[in-house]
């Protein structure tokens, strides 16, 4: 079987000092010899890895930058890389939460291959597939422990109520690296949190479904929407916060919309999903 070649393109912001480029650069080049698989033979699995910066006259490179051609005996190693290595998801959640890097390319090839069907993206343990509405947007995330929903929080705050047009949202923290985007690229709107920092938020352009947020105040860490996760819907609720902002009728809505006659009026006033 042919090796595997995962093809890395970026486009760097421009504002950065050469010193933390080079320093980055060298942390990268570091992954072929610390990237090791302890359950397979505990030595490094990377068969190759070139880098270096776009010297073509071509004017084809879209803003992109640099290049980094990194070669792998099977599959199963390259996703092992992708998913699983603490030292390349270290790496890798830096590399975001320092916002190195504005734009990026990925491909895998075969040598040779030219009808080749896609691989199949691996599932990493607790990960749930989500999606926004018109399914423009899909992502992973690994959340806690099956059962364990003591994570799983209501927000109360006035900007979620603004930005859902509901009375709350639902969420949970986990680490940068346990959120994949598999398909798509969210659009990004940025204010200011109660924290008095910036918020990236990150939705659906087309539907506007909101997928995620990152505090500046929270590095390595982001906010899922739940909602959007396969099965959420049954999920429970550890906890909520801004609980001042909580709508007087909330904690009675579901007495509330009970029974016979409320069913009746949603027929009445055409009220269906």
């Amino acid at each position: 079987m042919e090796p595997i070649t995962h093809i890395v393109l970026f486009k760097y912001s421009p504002s950065l000092p050469w010193q933390t480029l080079q320093s980055h650069f060298t942390s990268f080049r570091a992954l072929r010899t610390r990237c090791l698989r302890p359950a397979v033979s505990g030595k490094p699995y990377m068969l190759s890895m070139r880098m270096g910066q776009n010297r073509s006259w071509e004017p084809f490179s879209k803003g992109l930058t640099h290049a980094f051609i990194l070669e792998f005996a099977t599959q199963a190693d390259l996703d092992y890389y992708l998913t699983a290595d603490p030292v390349h998801i270290a790496f890798s959640s830096d590399v975001t939460a320092r916002g190195l890097v504005e734009d990026s390319v990925v491909m895998d090839i075969q040598d040779g291959t030219v009808l080749l069907s896609p691989a199949d993206m691996p599932t990493r343990p607790g990960a749930k597939q989500g999606s926004c509405h018109c399914g423009a947007v899909r992502f992973t995330a690994v959340l806690a422990p099956a059962g364990d929903q003591s994570n799983h929080v209501l927000c109360h705050c006035r900007t979620c109520q603004l930005m859902s047009g509901g009375p709350y949202s639902c969420n949970q923290i986990i680490p940068e690296a346990d959120l994949t985007i598999t398909e798509g690229t969210p659009s990004t709107y940025t204010y200011t949190g109660a924290s008095g920092k910036a918020v990236n938020c990150y939705f659906c352009g087309t539907c506007t479904s909101h997928v995620y947020h990152k505090q500046v105040a929270m590095p390595g860490k982001v906010i899922v929407r739940t909602l959007l996760l396969e099965g959420a819907e049954e999920w429970g609720v550890g906890g909520e916060i801004f609980a001042e902002g909580r709508l007087g009728w909330v904690r009675d809505l579901s007495g509330a919309l009970d029974g016979e006659q409320c069913e009746a009026e949603r027929r009445v006033n055409g009220v269906s999903g």
